[in-house]
């Protein structure tokens, strides 16, 4: 999964992307903070939609997903205390989760019961993504709008509890677990979602790929 995943990131995104940078290069995204809570609301609905339903089927002891289930790459909680930060003490309403959240959300709701393997393309390129180049691109958002001085604010969704790298590598491994025995053609079906894991997260992404706003011209 990481060899397609990551072919399919911009070349701005990760040293291994192949893809040509965006219309708008990361480096010129200027979104405002709303944008940002936007863009922090919209993922919370995604990661508790997968978080939700993975420890659900968990909890049964479906053995495509229990091993999946509290690996501590999970961001519901971390983002649930960001957005409270920007209502209680920047005094920001919360808006409800974009179109492009929703139709995201339906979409893996559908998977979920046509190809569950093939949501575990989504599940990993949805956090993993978060790790590598989400993360990055978080810091830039972070440094535009909040500063980077030793007291700015710095947001939950990019901290874990322990070192990311050894937690991607315990989940690889049980990615690799899970999926060793599968047929050919189900493994096929799993790599051929990564180009739509890709598009449905760019959907998200979208809250923060904006130019500056121009001033208003004086009347």
């Amino acid at each position: 999964m990481r060899v397609v995943a990551m072919r399919l990131h911009t070349k701005d995104q990760a040293r291994e992307g192949k893809q040509e940078e965006s219309a708008l290069p990361i480096s010129e995204w200027r979104p405002t903070r709303a944008d940002f809570l936007q863009f922090l609301v919209d993922s919370k609905a995604v990661y508790d939609f997968l978080e939700g339903y993975v420890a659900s089927e968990g909890a049964k002891g479906n053995p495509l997903f229990k091993p999946f289930v509290n690996t501590g790459l999970e961001r519901g909680q971390a983002l649930a205390n960001d957005i409270a930060w920007f209502r209680n003490t920047l005094g920001y309403s919360i808006p409800e989760p974009t179109d492009a959240a929703r139709r995201y959300i339906d979409y893996l709701r559908e998977l979920f019961e046509r190809s569950p393997e093939a949501v575990l393309c989504h599940w990993y390129n949805f956090y993993f993504a978060h790790t590598a180049g989400g993360r990055m691109i978080g810091r830039n958002m972070e440094n535009l709008l909040f500063g980077n001085g030793p007291d700015a604010k710095r947001f939950a969704f990019y901290e874990w509890d322990r070192d990311v790298k050894e937690i991607l590598e315990e989940v690889r491994g049980r990615i690799d677990e899970v999926a060793k025995d599968w047929p050919r053609e189900v493994k096929d079906v799993c790599l051929n979602e990564t180009g739509l894991a890709f598009a449905y997260s760019g959907t998200i992404l979208n809250n923060l790929a904006k130019r500056a706003e121009e001033p208003a011209a004086a009347s």
